[in-house]
This record gives C-alpha cells, sequence and structure tokens, in this order.
C-alpha cells in the first residue's frame, strides 16, 4: 500500500484569478503544476501569476523557488520589465536573458523552452532565444499564443465571443493562418480555457475548455501533424462541478485521464484514437469545489490521487473506484515519488 506523505512549505493554497480569454500554457491555467526531469521533480504554484516552486519527491525535500513564469520540459522562461529570462527548472539557475527595445508581453514558448513567444503590438509576434530574434507579422485581429513546436506556431483568434485555432507554417515568410479545427465541429471554440497539460515530448497540448453551463471539453493539439480534436466529457448543468475536472496523462503516455468529483465521474481518452475508452462513477461527497483539483498518476499507472485542498483522494484504475480519502489541508500539489511509489501532498 503506497503511503502519503505531508510536504509543508511556504505557498497557501489561493483561488484561481479570473480566466484567460483564450487557451494557456502549462502553469498559466490558475494554480496548477508541472512533473519535471522525468518525474523526478514536481514544479508547482499557489496562484496563477505566483513564483514556481519545484520540489524533489525522492525526498520529499523543497528545492527552490522560481518567479513566475512557463515551465515547458526542464526550462522556465519569465519576463523582467523588457527582458526575457531561461531558468534550468532543475537546477533553479539562471542560464541565460535577452533584453529587447520594445514593450513586450510574454505569451509563453516553444515546447522544448528554447524560444519564447512574446508579442510586441495586438499584430506583431516577436520568437526571441538569447541569441535571435524572429518577427511574425499577423493579420489585422486578436490574438492569443497557443502552442509553437518545430515550425508550427499556433496562435488563438479571438472571433465574436469564441476562438478558432489558427496555425502559421513558419518554413514559409508568409503569415498567412490555416484553420486547426475538428473535422465534425464548426471551428469555433466557445467557453474558457479552465486547464492545460502538455506530453513530455512536447508533441501533444491537452487544453480543458469549460462552458458557463458546467459542459467541458479537452482539445487535443498534435503539434507533429498539426491536428486538433475536440473530445466531449459527461456532465453538465453545474459550472462548479465543471470546474472540479482534473487531467493528467498516464505513464505509458497513450491514456489521458479525467476527474471529477464534481459529476462523478472518471473518463479514460486514448489520445492516438482521440476516443473515450474508459468511463465509471465515483463518489467524493463533501468535495470543495471552490478550490482546483490537483491530479497525479501512480509510476506503475494503476492509481489516480486527486486533492481539493482539504483532502486527498485514491482512485484504483483497476477496481474503477475511490479506494480512499485521507485529511490534507492547503495540499497544493500532489505527486509520486518514481522510486518508491509514495505519494507526496504539498503545502
Amino acid at each position: 500500500m503506497r503511503r502519503l506523505v505531508i510536504l509543508f512549505s511556504s505557498c497557501a493554497l489561493l483561488l484561481p484569478g479570473a480566466a484567460r480569454s483564450a487557451a494557456c500554457s502549462p502553469l498559466d491555467c490558475g494554480p496548477s503544476q508541472v512533473v519535471v526531469s522525468g518525474g523526478t521533480l514536481l514544479a508547482y504554484r499557489s496562484a496563477s501569476h505566483g513564483p514556481v516552486s519545484v520540489a524533489d519527491l525522492r525526498s520529499g525535500e523543497s528545492l527552490f523557488s522560481l518567479p513566475w513564469g512557463f515551465v515547458y520540459g526542464k526550462v522556465l522562461v519569465h519576463q523582467e520589465g523588457n527582458r526575457i529570462e531561461w531558468y534550468d527548472a532543475m537546477t533553479g539557475k539562471k542560464t541565460a536573458q535577452r533584453a529587447l527595445p520594445w514593450k513586450i508581453r510574454l505569451a509563453g514558448a516553444s515546447q522544448d523552452g528554447s524560444r519564447a513567444v512574446a508579442f510586441r503590438a495586438k499584430t506583431l509576434v516577436e520568437l526571441v532565444t538569447p541569441t535571435s530574434v524572429r518577427e511574425v507579422p499577423l493579420p489585422t485581429g486578436s490574438w492569443d499564443f497557443d502552442a509553437l513546436r518545430g515550425n508550427h506556431l499556433v496562435l488563438i483568434q479571438l472571433r465574436g465571443g469564441g476562438y478558432q485555432v489558427r496555425l502559421v507554417d513558419l518554413a514559409h515568410r508568409t503569415s498567412q493562418t490555416k484553420l486547426l479545427k475538428d473535422p465534425h465541429e464548426s471551428g469555433t471554440i466557445w467557453g474558457q480555457a479552465w486547464s492545460r497539460l502538455s506530453s513530455a515530448d512536447g508533441r501533444y497540448v491537452f487544453t480543458l475548455y469549460l462552458a458557463s453551463n458546467g459542459a467541458a471539453m479537452v482539445h487535443e493539439l498534435d503539434l507533429v501533424t498539426a491536428k486538433a480534436r475536440c473530445i466531449d466529457l459527461p456532465g453538465t448543468g453545474d459550472y462548479g462541478s465543471g470546474t472540479s475536472w482534473g487531467m493528467v496523462l498516464a505513464p505509458d503516455r497513450r491514456t489521458l485521464w479525467l476527474a471529477s468529483p464534481g459529476y462523478g465521474r472518471v473518463v479514460g481518452i486514448d489520445i492516438r484514437t482521440r476516443k473515450i475508452v474508459d468511463a465509471f462513477r465515483i463518489s467524493l461527497s463533501y468535495w470543495n469545489l471552490g478550490n482546483p483539483t490537483r491530479t497525479a498518476v501512480s509510476p506503475d499507472g494503476t492509481q489516480l490521487a486527486l486533492t481539493d485542498g482539504e483532502t486527498v483522494a485514491k482512485i484504483d484504475l483497476h477496481l474503477r473506484r475511490v479506494v480512499g480519502r485521507t485529511p490534507a489541508a492547503h495540499a497544493v500539489a500532489l505527486g509520486y515519488s518514481p522510486g518508491t511509489g509514495e505519494l507526496r501532498a504539498l503545502r
């Protein structure tokens, strides 16, 4: 049986701020967490634009704190005035920086963290490395950043209260955009980006969108093939229950697990076929829907752990039921030790 180890840090649990109007990057959809260094480290924060703490999941030791920023792989990208800084999320050390002569808004980075993505104006994107800057002009409109891998720059365009996912092929000098859409959908996304997750290899980006009626769907973006798909999740009619969805990618990188204590649902999505391949009901009474659900998966892929900042629940994916619930006041992150399988709750 896995033990639950409670760790303490100086972070206090805060409610997420106003949701962004477009898709967001990992560690930018509100309080969230990202596994670093193959699962040995956990980067997390307790406020949407707060500092990022890094803990060692093997020893349970809190290692260091980094400034607010976007974490991709083992790199954190941070903006300080008109200067962009790169940090090694495994050591906490700043590795590079580049000052720009213009006022910018850092919007994210490439999937490996090597290229920062910043907006200099509403229709002007700067792709910045420590040694170079590439300018990408955009058509007239309201734009935000979604993802970048190789020559695939994916942007969000706000249109009529919703938004569309559009692709810029950086292999060409022109900045024409192409709509990326599910062939069975209209191409316009409604609702708000609630949480965000990337696969460890940077190929897939999963964004959980939440509608005002509590309905939710997962937008799966394949950055290699430049294809997007939408997968609807069960449950509707209660916004608070919709906000309780948490998601995590299984260790085999084939199944995306999602759990909603509010709706009492667990769903498994095959990321290759983009279909729900497993679904069952759970019961977690008195779940605090005012706090975001943090989610972790065991190294062997057999167990999910969830926390609402007050308790930690364990779900056995083979038995398809809740197998335990433990008090864990002010827990802000969860992770399993890759060596022992111990579940650690950080607070």
